[in-house]
């Protein structure tokens, strides 16, 4: 009986174990971050650019990293990052609204990746022909953090001509 208590004690102590390690996971500290949108041609990519530039903090890499966008009515997010060119394929996008362009990516998200660090960007383009982005419009963007599904940072924006 004493065998079974102790047996049993070791395996649930393992499993808590296994399963708080997995809650501890760290978000990395991103101290500040910066974003800007570009309503005209910007870094290779046409119309509605959005660039989020890290400004400090922790470097993460790029496959630890999602971009969550909400714009007037449309929700979108990339995810399974980095692509290998500047294109975003039907994995890469949780996108229902099409308020994303697919080709045309940029910094630490296109090319394969790099890990996100001081001054280094990532760029997306918004879907402009679709009439997505007008004038006035708030673009809220969040640079999310996999492991441990932490925002590392949320910037917001405003569309002007």
């Amino acid at each position: 009986m004493l065998a079974i208590s102790v047996f049993l004690a070791a395996t649930v102590g393992s499993v808590v174990f296994t399963a708080s390690s997995d809650l501890t996971q760290r978000t990395p500290t991103v101290a500040r971050s910066t974003g800007e949108f570009v309503t005209g041609p910007s870094g290779g990519c046409g119309e509605n650019t959005v660039t989020i530039r890290h400004a400090g903090g922790d470097p993460v890499p790029a496959d630890e990293l999602e971009i969550a966008v909400a714009i007037a009515d449309a929700d979108a997010r990339l995810v399974d990052l980095p692509v290998p060119g500047t294109a975003l394929s039907a994995s890469n996008t949780d996108d229902p609204d099409n308020a994303v362009y697919d080709y045309c990516v940029g910094g630490v998200i296109a090319n394969g990746g790099q890990r996100w660090s001081a001054g280094r960007v990532i760029r997306f383009q918004l879907n402009a022909g679709g009439g997505t982005v007008e004038p006035g419009d708030s673009i809220e963007v969040r640079v999310v953090h996999t492991p441990s599904n932490g925002v590392l940072a949320a910037v917001e924006l405003t569309a002007r001509r």
